[in-house]
């Protein structure tokens, strides 16, 4: 049995990687375009060939992690050598030198690019401690809700004090401002993820890994479960997480009022946290894949009524998007549930141990849909014609409206009808896990 403090030094992992996820979602796109006068279009691209690295070093650090044998064990070891370094690029990612319009994309790419390869040095072994921390699976769902409510108790506090810390810290300097508040962040990083790193315990790492990586990532694709649930990350960073991002955009320039945008972030997030919270309870009296179904439903609804509430007073859109949030922590809980899943049924159906890669796989399902939501919001603007800085046309301030809920109510309907062909079912699950191979 898993002790408390080992619970909360897991999840406490998860509070410090959204020091960087939360930035990147909540702030990187308006630090581009805003603070440091690069274009919407060009931002998008970076995100997209950010993938393409991405695409490079996901499956090798999952590969290796499988492979590591340390003092420390086959995981721990990545989150202790990648703390330091994830903590400063970081900082150095929201820095604003003086360079010319091409130098200023140059820093941006390679800051961006090595921000994500060294994320993903720590992401990634982390994301698949579960795994070997317990094979119960009560146990991992309390890992996973832990991790998740860890995360959005992090992104409360950032979405809450960025923006004031950055006028407090630049003192009307916004690019200075920034650059304060996240080496601020970078040494939380630091410091959180040595203790996650101190506080959890590797006890299943027996099993035999694949005798090469092309075998283990041919046992991961060989599942289809795993492509069904790719498609659904993909569906959910793509279009569901799109709010987050533009946010800051609705309230500065929809709404004329960028004081409010860190109080409405923030009860968003505590909103998100009451739906991990009721997630608890939720997935002792359902199956994962009917709660994911319905909870997709829920969020489609309340943001397709976003829409329209915009239009009725503040109190009434502000409760709106609440429920939706609401229906994103049991959603992002849930799906965070049956990636552990997907590595149980890998070992399963191949007879070896496959944990690094098929976590690897799934993962990188995330940061390539964000990566495309980034794209896509960035074509969109130059496309209908956002100016940064300045009044907008209708048409960007009907664009930013529909970004805020038509946009991911459509995703969230896409991932509702993908789960009905979704084949691992809890009761499924448990006849995965009496018969793989390392089964206790």
């Amino acid at each position: 049995m898993l002790s408390r403090r080992e619970k909360l030094s897991f999840g406490a992992g998860d509070f410090a990687f959204a020091f960087t996820w939360a930035s990147l979602s909540l702030y990187l796109m308006y630090f581009y375009t805003d603070v440091f006068g690069i274009s919407p279009a060009v931002v998008g691209t970076l995100f997209l060939v950010t993938r393409l690295w991405d695409a490079i070093t996901d499956p090798i650090v999952g590969v290796l992690s499988d492979r590591t044998r340390s003092r420390f064990g086959r995981l721990r070891p990545w989150l202790l050598f990648s703390a330091l370094p994830l903590g400063i690029i970081l900082a150095l990612t929201f820095t604003t030198p003086a360079l010319s319009e091409s130098g200023k994309v140059t820093y941006a790419f390679v800051t961006y690019i090595a921000l994500m390869g060294v994320y993903t040095m720590a992401n990634i072994p982390y994301s698949a401690l579960p795994v070997i921390m317990t094979t119960d699976n009560t146990e991992r769902r309390d890992l996973s809700n832990i991790r998740v409510i860890c995360s959005y108790v992090a992104f409360v506090l950032i979405s809450y004090s960025t923006l004031p810390l950055v006028r407090w810290f630049g003192g009307g300097d916004e690019a200075l401002g920034f650059s304060l508040v996240f080496s601020l962040y970078g040494v939380m990083t630091f410091a959180v993820l040595l203790v996650t790193f101190r506080g959890v315990n590797e006890r299943h790492i027996e099993g035999e890994s694949a005798s090469s990586p092309l075998t283990s990532f041919r046992d991961v694709a060989r599942a289809k479960p795993f492509w069904l649930m790719f498609l659904v990350c993909v569906l959910i960073f793509t279009l569901m997480l799109m709010p987050d991002s533009v946010t800051i955009y609705f309230f500065k320039y929809y709404l004329h009022d960028e004081e409010g945008v860190s109080l409405f972030l923030a009860c968003g997030y505590a909103a998100v946290i009451a739906g991990v919270l009721i997630n608890q309870y939720v997935l002792q009296r359902f199956c994962k894949r009917t709660v994911m179904i319905w909870a997709n439903l829920g969020y489609a609804l309340a943001l397709a009524a976003f829409f329209k509430a915009v239009e009725i007073n503040t109190p009434t859109f502000v409760a709106v998007f609440m429920l939706a949030k609401v229906f994103n922590g049991i959603i992002g809980a849930t799906m965070w549930a049956m990636v552990a899943d997907i590595a149980d049924y890998v070992e399963y159906r191949s007879g070896r141990r496959a944990t690094g890669a098929s976590t690897s796989a799934v993962t990188f399902s995330h940061k390539f849909g964000m990566s495309i939501g980034g794209l896509l919001v960035g074509l969109l603007f130059s496309t209908f014609g956002y100016v940064p800085n300045a009044d907008q046309t209708p048409e960007v301030l009907t664009l930013i409206k529909s970004m805020m809920s038509l946009i991911p109510a459509a995703g969230a309907l896409c991932v509702a009808l993908i789960m009905l062909r979704y084949p691992l079912s809890d009761q499924v699950m448990e006849t995965v896990r009496a018969q793989k191979p390392t089964a206790a």
